[in-house]
């Protein structure tokens, strides 16, 4: 019979020793207090620089209460780049409406659902119209508040392949007739 212990562990291993396993975890914690305030720092320096249109306009025009299911959408027509647009115009085709802003990453990645209802429903069914009238474009910063433009809207349509009517409501006719 072997005299072997039963503990089949090696006894004579080397232990690790406690002063070098303590500033391992000094270093682990440094380390990771400096990834934390980077972290901290990174955010607050991106903060100055987020689009401030996602944020409630500085003068809130007084809606109308919104509209319930089964309404009559409101008419509007919009001065545009595009010229004057008017829900009349669509002769009672019914329409989809997206209000929308050229600087939302949500927005952004709407447009390929949209485009695909564009493929499958043929304008003779379903009208398609998009309206922006942000206050703000998205080269905005807190320390420079620049309004959205047609510019924007034509570079969102070309770079998202919008091919239906996009409309600038700068004066917020839309949002107006909607509430």
């Amino acid at each position: 019979m072997s005299s072997r212990p039963k503990d089949s562990r090696n006894i004579h291993a080397p232990q690790p020793d406690p002063a070098r396993r303590r500033a391992v975890a000094v270093w682990a914690s440094v380390i990771g207090a400096i990834i934390i305030i980077a972290i901290i720092i990174y955010a607050v320096l991106q903060g100055n620089k987020t689009v401030p249109g996602s944020a409630v306009a500085p003068n809130p025009p007084q809606l109308p209460p919104p509209l319930g299911v089964g309404s009559r959408a409101p008419s509007f027509a919009v001065r545009s780049g595009i010229g004057t647009f008017s829900s009349s115009s669509l002769g009672g085709t019914p329409y989809l409406l997206e209000i929308f802003a050229t600087w939302c990453p949500h927005c952004q990645r709407m447009t390929k659902v949209l485009r695909a209802v564009r493929a499958r429903v043929p304008e003779s069914k379903m009208a398609m119209v998009s309206v922006t009238g942000s206050p703000y474009a998205a080269n905005s910063t807190p320390d420079n508040l620049v309004p959205e433009n047609q510019d924007d809207v034509d570079h969102f349509d070309s770079t998202y392949g919008i091919t239906w009517p996009t409309l600038l409501d700068t004066d917020l006719v839309v949002a107006h007739a909607f509430g």
